[in-house]
């Protein structure tokens, strides 16, 4: 199917490789393929899946005349680190909602947003259920003030960023002939949504076999699926594409969440450890870790019984893995 993208910058080293996870697939795999896209190496300090979607919303925002990102996240955000970066690339202000307290030293992303020189207004949890509503407080305030604010929705998941993992969907494909391969499934890491709404639309309109697993690092599947269920629809609807998914469609792999978001078990950061040592392959501990950790475990299951090449997606994130260094044990 011809699919027409969006303008956007020009922030990501793309296409991203794929590799075959030889040693991994002995060990994990049982009679499965493992393989791995990289998006883990769309740059340096603007990197992972953010940075895809962040592509084309910060293309829209400069298009509308912003001087001014506002967007939200935990304290250890890689979209919060990622959108900073690129504000600054572009010469533009940033605000940052955290949802978290001031840490004794800071660490990982936050200490990279403060480099950066982020204005950052740390949140209760409370608060931050207000997200939405709050960032719109700080666009008034700002509008007010005279400035030209664009609101970033939580991990760009919104209609414009969905375009980034589309766009990546156009790139399995083109893997798919490189390395003569036919992928059973993708799988994910999903905490805001956006990435997974991307390769459900991707998937189709670029005549992918996979099926997409989401595999939900907070909350559940109750509250994923329609999540993002509303994102497909919406950007479907905004530009026009010929393509619905129907929400039981939608692939969830529930259970992985843990302790809660960003909290890490020792198992999942004994699984980072030892893929690190068998693939030179670093996840994160909020995301990638524990979608790993999720994959792992359900191969042993009847969940992918049909399959053979399993994709992960490793989103990146390796700054927010500097902060676990007291719990790993090395």
């Amino acid at each position: 199917m011809s699919v027409k993208l969006p303008k956007r910058l020009d922030i990501a080293q793309l296409p991203t490789p794929v590799a075959h996870l030889e040693r991994a697939s002995g060990t994990w795999g049982n009679d499965k393929q493992i393989w791995i896209k990289r998006d883990d190496d769309t740059g340096g300090l603007i990197t992972g899946n953010k940075v895809r979607k962040l592509a084309y919303v910060v293309r829209e925002a400069l298009d509308a005349g912003a001087d001014t990102l506002i967007t939200c996240g935990g304290l250890q955000s890689n979209h919060c680190r990622a959108t900073a970066a690129v504000a600054r690339r572009y010469g533009l202000d940033v605000v940052l909602l955290l949802r978290g307290t001031e840490p004794e030293r800071p660490e990982g992303n936050y200490f990279l947003d403060r480099v950066l020189g982020a204005e950052i207004r740390l949140i209760t949890p409370e608060q931050y259920r207000e997200h939405d509503a709050l960032m719109g407080q700080v666009a008034e305030e700002l509008s007010a003030a005279g400035k030209r604010p664009y609101v970033i929705a939580e991990g760009a998941s919104m209609a414009m960023g969905v375009w980034g993992y589309i766009e990546a969907c156009q790139e399995i494909a083109a893997a798919e002939r490189e390395h003569g391969v036919k992928f059973d499934a993708i799988v994910n890491a999903a905490g805001s949504g956006g990435t997974s709404a991307g390769l459900e639309l991707g998937r189709r309109l670029f005549d992918l076999k996979a099926k997409v697993w989401a595999v939900n690092v907070c909350d559940d599947e109750a509250y994923f699926r329609p999540l993002i269920h509303r994102l497909v629809t919406e950007t479907s609807d905004r530009f026009g594409l010929s393509v619905s998914v129907d929400p039981e469609e939608i692939g969830i792999i529930d259970g992985y969440v843990g302790r809660g978001y960003a909290l890490s078990q020792p198992e999942e950061l004994d699984l980072i450890t030892r893929l690190a040592r068998a693939e030179g392959v670093i996840l994160d501990p909020a995301y990638t870790g524990k979608a790993f950790f999720g994959l792992v475990n359900e191969i042993k299951t009847d969940r992918f019984a049909g399959a053979h090449h399993i994709l992960f997606i490793l989103t990146g994130g390796l700054f927010g893995l500097f902060p676990k260094a007291a719990e790993m044990q090395l």
